[in-house]
């Protein structure tokens, strides 16, 4: 992580001008007409203040091109030569697993290339394979940009060829590109075919399929496609994922259609968010796929009145995922492939946009046709609307719906919702033992929830404060407070302030100035995350005297929750210092606005304030054990002196910030 530069990783997708120290560029993540994007080397972060997207080369990663945390690290790793060490604690056959699934990769690398090869430069290839392809009317760059490829008739040419390049007959066998006959003998499956190679959202191959071109008879098959094995489950791959990724993050829509040619035709006609589901029925897999780009889902039916009412019946998985689902029915004897190809461009978006229509209304004026004047048929109808209906998490989206279907039905809302909420009560039973589950697992995971810890100022006699935090009231005035003592030691830590005014000493580091004080008043942070913020910033400046070098650390750590933290409220901006400053004093001094008086009294409001909250926080809660408590005569008036105690030293600290403290 020392190595990346995060000008660079993110200047490889986006287009990046210097701008002072840092560099600004078009927000990748919002619809963005101005450069918004501020990407810090310094900090190495990149930052929008616009749409509030901020991170770290990692997170950039994640979130532009859909990365996993392993896959972007192996990213880096790669962009800048450097070998990655697998530490892992794995057992043998984990780790025999790892490296199987490595080399089934590299093998599906390879077979890609070779396929690649034939297609363009044999001419078998050419005349077989590039000839259908461009008979689809498919475009060269858009053979290329897919991966698009043959594989030759003969009866073992692919594998021989993998055979002499070193590669194992038993990963062969496995991914499915070559068969073996009981008498042994090896054999291409892929012969004969033009081939679709299949991505994972990584843009790894993972999987193959194959189209045959010649109708002989031998091979009814039309399709063949990659078998499950160790690196492709077809249950969680979608056919175009990788190339459709970015627009689908920018459109916030996914179309989804049933093959390769339907993706691969809508992308030459300018709709890029597009994924097929290769002719299944869509899976959580697939659906958790979808979920992590967007929450919105168009599916394209072509007009088979059959196939539509088989697909339906696993939508209802995208319902209960609160997924928004849209339908678009093409005319009569067309599917996406062929009105792609005859409606190019703007007249294909305009009418995805003009038809596509509420998949549960839709749903609702089939069934109803279908059903037609008989009563059972009609009932059966609506009860299996319902059930649909029963799937949408969002209560106003449901009266939504059952007002539109009560007017189709010539039903009452009243006897509609009777069922419905059967329906729903049915579903809560079924997901309420998975639901307490995650409630438990997310209980036992810990971690920053805005609560205060029991940690807090030390306020001996009647009444124990930290017994009794949870019911204090300034949570949020403390928290900003903590939060702004914890961004001061980040910002400014080792630069130099004068104790007291002294500015005949050497000066102390503010980041040592402020631990000392907080050891004398015996001070730990309320909140969890905040402390462990301070406590990590301790031991690092303990060795690391430079400032960026500690934000840094913090911009990589390994939680999330720290990372973020800091990358969202640290000042992208470098703190700005006067020449003659530096002049005046012989030190590197950075202040707020180039003056140490200035700074020397940010520092000091800023503990004047974390002791005024922490202070508030006691008197609060000792006020509500007094109104909740029955306390003994002698301790209420204990409790009492220890009130008006706390209210003095809150009066003494306003007054030196120049407040007005109300009780």
């Amino acid at each position: 992580m020392a190595a990346v530069r995060i000008e660079e990783v993110v200047g490889d997708f986006v287009s990046l001008r210097k701008q002072g120290q840092d560099f600004v560029g078009i927000c990748p993540f919002h619809d963005d007409k101005n450069p918004s994007m501020h990407v810090s080397p310094r900090l190495g972060i990149y930052k929008c203040f616009v749409c509030d997207a901020a991170g770290n080369p990692v997170k950039f990663l994640m979130e532009h091109e859909k990365m996993s945390y392993p896959e972007a690290i192996e990213y880096l790793a790669k962009k800048y030569g450097i070998p990655l060490e697998y530490e892992r604690s794995e057992s043998d056959e984990e780790r025999q697993q790892r490296t199987l699934r490595e080399s089934l990769l590299i093998v599906n690398e390879f077979a890609q290339k070779y396929f690649v090869d034939q297609l363009r430069n044999t001419e078998e290839g050419k005349l077989m394979g590039m000839a259908y392809l461009k008979e689809r009317g498919f475009m060269d760059a858009t053979i290329d940009k897919f991966g698009l490829g043959y594989c030759p008739d003969g009866w073992d040419n692919f594998t021989k060829a993998a055979l002499e390049k070193g590669y194992k007959e038993e990963y062969l066998i496995e991914l499915g590109l070559t068969g073996k006959s009981q008498s042994g003998k090896l054999y291409d499956i892929y012969r004969g075919r033009v081939i679709f190679p299949i991505h994972n959202d990584a843009g790894k191959v993972i999987g193959f399929g194959g189209r045959i071109l010649k109708k002989d008879g031998k091979d009814p098959r039309k399709y063949v496609n990659s078998r499950e094995n160790t690196i492709y489950h077809k249950s969680d791959t979608l056919y175009g994922i990788y190339f459709a990724k970015n627009a689908i993050h920018k459109q916030q829509n996914v179309y989804l259609v049933e093959g390769y040619t339907d993706v691969i035709s809508m992308h030459e006609s300018g709709v890029e968010n597009v994924v097929a589901s290769s002719g299944t029925s869509l899976t959580q897999g697939q659906i958790r796929m979808i979920t992590k780009r967007t929450q919105n889902i168009t599916v394209l039916y072509d007009g088979d009145m059959a196939g539509i009412k088989a697909s339906m019946r696993g939508i209802d998985m995208l319902l209960e995922q609160g997924l928004k689902i849209r339908v678009c029915l093409l005319p009569d004897g067309e599917d996406p492939d062929s009105f792609a190809k005859k409606h190019r461009d703007s007249e294909l978006q305009d009418y995805l946009a003009a038809e596509s229509k509420d998949f549960l209304l839709f749903k609702a004026d089939i069934l109803s046709k279908e059903a037609g004047n008989d009563p059972i048929k009609r009932a059966s109808m609506v009860n299996e609307i319902l059930k649909s209906i029963s799937c949408v998490k969002d209560n106003i989206e449901r009266a939504f719906y059952v007002k539109e279907c009560a007017k189709l039905f010539d039903l009452s809302e009243n006897d509609l919702n009777l069922n419905l909420r059967r329906f729903v009560w049915e579903k809560t039973k079924e997901q309420g033992r998975a639901a307490l589950q995650q409630q438990q697992a997310q209980q036992n995971a810990g971690g920053f929830s805005g609560q205060p810890t029991a940690e807090t100022v030390e306020v001996p006699d009647v009444i124990d404060t930290k017994k009794h935090s949870d019911l204090a009231q300034q949570t949020d005035l403390l928290f900003e407070a903590e939060k702004d003592l914890v961004l001061l030691m980040l910002s400014y830590g080792n630069f130099l302030i004068y104790e007291a005014g002294d500015e005949e000493s050497s000066g102390v580091r503010i980041d040592q100035y402020i631990c000392n004080e907080m050891q004398k008043e015996d001070i730990r942070l309320h909140y969890k995350l905040l402390q462990e913020i301070f406590d990590k910033y301790v031991d690092w400046a303990s060795y690391i005297g430079n400032q960026d070098q500690i934000i840094r650390n913090f911009t990589l750590a390994d939680d999330p929750q720290i990372s973020e933290f800091v990358i969202r409220n640290i000042p992208v901006e470098e703190p700005k210092f006067s020449d003659r400053w530096k002049d005046k004093y012989d030190i590197h001094t950075h202040t707020t606005r180039n003056n140490l008086r200035i700074l020397q009294n940010q520092v000091q409001n800023i503990l004047l304030t974390l002791k005024l909250r922490i202070l508030e926080n006691d008197a609060t809660v000792i006020q509500k054990v007094l109104e909740s408590e029955e306390l003994a005569e002698d301790d209420m008036v204990l409790a009492l002196q220890q009130l008006n105690s706390i209210n003095q030293m809150k009066k003494e600290i306003s007054k030196r910030l120049n407040r007005v403290v109300s009780r």
